[in-house]
């Protein structure tokens, strides 16, 4: 298994997700400068990661994208006549940060901007190797 990191029409493979996505946090730095932030955006349909810098509260730069090994489905399970409703799937936004006060920020500013989300089913929250990272689990 192996992850692969596409950022302004380069790209590398890696062994781990974590390689991966710290290489693409460090190549958006490389080319934008300091950050306060990053968004990090799974796409579980097609097993993708989008991640951004981010500065006061808003995104900047070039997206890289970290693709992964193809996802295994589950809707295998599901009877291949029933049509996917994709209008009640749970998304997941992620945001991290230096400070709690940058990631709850962040994630306001993306909530406001967003009239399309419905309902905030979940919120997860932890420290990590470069601050704090909010995990907003909601439906549109």
């Amino acid at each position: 298994m192996s992850y692969r990191v596409e950022y302004n029409g380069e790209d590398l493979e890696l062994a781990t997700l974590d390689a991966a996505l710290d290489n693409a946090k460090h190549a958006i730095a490389a080319d934008i400068g300091p950050v306060s932030g990053w968004t990090v955006e799974h796409d579980e349909s097609i097993n993708d990661w989008f991640v951004q810098g981010v500065v006061d509260g808003r995104t900047i730069g070039a997206t890289a994208v970290v693709t992964g090994p193809e996802p295994m489905l589950a809707a295998q399970s599901v009877p291949r006549h029933a049509p996917a409703n994709t209008d009640d799937l749970a998304r997941r936004r992620v945001f991290t940060g230096s400070t709690p006060a940058d990631v709850l920020g962040m994630a306001a500013n993306w909530l406001a901007g967003r009239p399309e989300v419905v309902a905030v089913d979940d919120l997860g929250w932890r420290p990590g190797p470069s601050g704090f990272e909010l995990r907003i689990y909601y439906r549109s």
